[in-house]
């Protein structure tokens, strides 16, 4: 990226579109950028503009957990942080976090002139967004026009806090009457509280009306499925579903509400097919990458589920969703892959990076311990070395005798023991 110049804000008139120093006195703003001025120029601009409460951070990951820890009324981010979490996984976190308070602005900044051709195409689009690099005016203008946008939707956005499904819709029409280039989220608005009124098929007619005038609306198509998974319609679901990926590939809640369908039909190959489609698309969602793993496994796909779950590690290693039983998944399903007569140097390897990891974290839980030596001894067996098998098991009784390890039931020791040939 070219080198930023701060330039003299105080020169700068804010939009007349945009807020009183009055009015944003209160507002927390988050600023999720790794390069150190852009970091300035962004809090630069939105002091001159009066905002105090403003907290940055230069990595994705540190702002998620902000985010998931507090609400902000403004959030600015880069769309290519370094590290696992960018800035598209942040404005589908904050809106899925924040899903009642459509207050919050989410302005996107990226260098990325392709962002440009799919941001229209977006399940979860940002109110605005710019690339680098950009005058300061451009960024008060564009935040200008956002803020007058929130400020036409105030009191719907007031009545979806309140859960006041019948004053969104009033609303919805009045803001509708009054603003014309707002109607399409007035629209969609109504759906929405149709929809969390339990009103599915009043929803689902209201949607099929407006796919009819507009053929290529996404949402509406996602609103008709949603209405037929409550109804229980889910050949019907996975139809409009489909329609709805065929729109916008990046809709992922449509990837995910489609896996549902298949499901329902019991035709777990399609769900996988669709979780793998999905995850070319969005391939750092852990949530997305473990149901593709649990998924495989109910298939008996082992390398599938093997393939999912060590993606889990990957993006989630080093992060607040690091876990455990991420790693008793993929130990798991290396053991069953192995089991199934795969065999080779590179699994191994795999098995040792999962099962020296899961010890590190789980060192200080005696329960995770035992788990661990569990599919260790496990392993062994399976491929059929029972000497690695018994020294593995001597070394897990002296951790239970220690405390460091959880013990076995009189049962489980005396299964374990008779499979390795030790009674």
């Amino acid at each position: 990226m070219a080198e930023v110049s701060i330039p003299d804000f105080n020169n700068l008139k804010p939009s007349n579109e945009g807020a009183s120093n009055a009015s944003v006195a209160n507002k927390r703003v988050l600023i999720v950028e790794d390069i150190g001025e852009m970091r300035l120029m962004l809090k630069s601009l939105m002091t001159s503009l009066g905002y105090s409460k403003i907290e940055i951070e230069p990595s994705g990951q540190a702002a998620l957990k902000r985010i998931l820890e507090g609400r902000y009324d403004i959030v600015l981010s880069d769309y290519n942080l370094g590290g696992s979490v960018d800035g598209q996984q942040l404005l589908e976190i904050t809106r899925k976090t924040y899903s009642l308070d459509h207050s919050t602005i989410f302005m996107m900044i990226t260098a990325d002139t392709a962002y440009e051709a799919v941001v229209s195409a977006l399940e979860y689009q940002p109110d605005s967004y710019l690339v680098k690099p950009f005058p300061p005016e451009s960024f008060m203008r564009r935040l200008g026009r956002v803020i007058k946008q929130k400020q036409a939707f105030h009191n719907l956005n007031q009545a979806r806090l309140n859960e006041d499904w019948d004053q969104v819709m009033e609303e919805a029409k009045y803001v509708m009457s009054k603003h014309a280039p707002y109607a399409s989220l007035c629209l969609k608005s109504i759906g929405e509280a149709l929809f969390a009124k339990g009103e599915y098929k009043q929803a689902k007619t209201h949607y099929m009306l407006i796919t009819q005038k507009h053929k290529n609306l996404a949402w509406a198509y996602y609103g008709i499925a949603q209405c037929e998974m409550e109804m229980e319609q889910y050949a019907g679901a996975a139809k409009n579903l489909q329609t709805t990926i065929n729109l916008s590939r990046h809709f992922l809640s449509a990837y995910d509400l489609l896996a549902d369908a298949y499901e329902k039909l019991e035709d777990l190959e399609q769900a996988q097919a669709v979780l793998r489609s999905v995850l070319e698309v969005s391939p750092r969602s852990p949530e997305r990458s473990k149901r593709m793993g649990d998924i495989s496994a109910k298939l008996n796909d082992w390398s599938s589920a093997e393939q999912a779950y060590g993606r889990v590690i990957r993006v989630s290693r080093d992060t607040i969703n690091e876990t455990v039983e991420m790693y008793y998944d993929h130990l798991q399903a290396i053991t069953n892959l192995i089991n199934s007569g795969e065999e080779g140097k590179t699994l191994n390897d795999k098995f040792k990076r999962s099962l020296t990891r899961l010890r590190i974290i789980g060192k200080a839980s005696p329960v995770s311990v035992t788990n661990s030596f569990r599919i260790e001894v496990q392993q062994y067996v399976t491929r059929n070395h029972m000497g690695e098998a018994i020294k593995t098991w001597h070394n897990w009784n002296r951790l239970i005798a220690d405390g460091k390890a959880s013990p076995l039931s009189e049962g489980q020791e005396y299964s374990l023991k008779k499979r390795l040939g030790l009674l």
